[in-house]
């Protein structure tokens, strides 16, 4: 199991207060979802790091690119991963030498041999347009997460209704880009969306990264009873007719 995936994990078990003896103990406030961000180079991944982030994405254009900043800014307790357009068997590996936890690349650009659950956690990119089954196929694949390119500030109704789709029907968190910036009601939004972590833009300064975070912690738990992210399930309505034709035998019995 990769980093991010352990990660995402924990994220979606928020716990409520801890209880000692008669009294809660104080801790600092959990993080609605994970706070990653991109970066092009070993100086943006520090920045993000130093700023708290839970996970760096290297997008560096090849896998060989990418896996030469991971290399530069590998260390202890980073979990960095690399945004790639196209991941070949030699590509994962070279990823996986440099310290890479994850990749995430296309569908269409990523090789089934380079799919290695056991060498790296593997995020598939998606988007309003994919099909239902294909959604659905993904689930055995054994992914980490699906990671989702938001455009605009502003979400309406209908972009939700995407996300959630998303979510539903793959059977994956969503990993969805985010300006650093965002308000606290859109990452609320994003949170009950199916969302496990966000991604700042690539040049999020250590100041942005921690202001972030503090929007994250100011998420409101999600309310009792209702699903949190990562949990979302469809849930076909009950057919009515049966019972219909039943309330209209008993008639014809009287």
């Amino acid at each position: 199991m990769s980093q991010l995936q352990k990660a995402i994990s924990r994220i979606q078990r928020r716990e409520g207060p801890r209880f000692i003896g008669f009294g809660a103990a104080s801790r600092e406030q959990p993080r609605a979802l994970l706070a990653g961000a991109l970066a092009s180079d070993a100086a943006g991944v520090t920045a993000a790091i130093e700023g708290g982030a839970d996970f760096v994405v290297v997008h560096a254009g090849t896998a060989a690119s990418a896996a030469a900043v991971i290399k530069a800014a590998a260390g202890k307790d980073r979990c960095l991963g690399a945004l790639v357009d196209k991941l070949d068997d030699a590509g994962a590996q070279a990823l996986k030498d440099a310290g890479a936890d994850f990749a995430v690349s296309s569908l269409e650009g990523t090789a089934a041999a380079a799919m290695d659950s056991d060498r790296l956690g593997h995020v598939i990119t998606a988007h309003a347009g994919m099909e239902d089954n294909t959604l659905r196929a993904l689930g055995p694949l054994g992914l980490d997460a699906i990671y989702v390119e938001l455009t605009g500030q502003l979400m309406s109704v209908a972009d939700q209704l995407h996300l959630v789709r998303l979510a539903s029907f793959s059977g994956n968190p969503l990993l969805v880009t985010v300006d650093a910036a965002a308000a606290v009601a859109d990452l609320r939004v994003l949170r009950d969306s199916g969302a496990a972590g966000v991604v700042a833009p690539a040049g999020t300064s250590k100041a942005a990264m921690e202001a972030l975070i503090a929007s994250l912690k100011a998420v409101p738990a999600p309310k009792k009873g209702r699903r949190e992210g990562g949990d979302i399930a469809l849930v076909p309505a009950a057919p009515a007719r049966r019972d219909e034709e039943h309330e209209h035998e008993e008639e014809d019995d009287d």
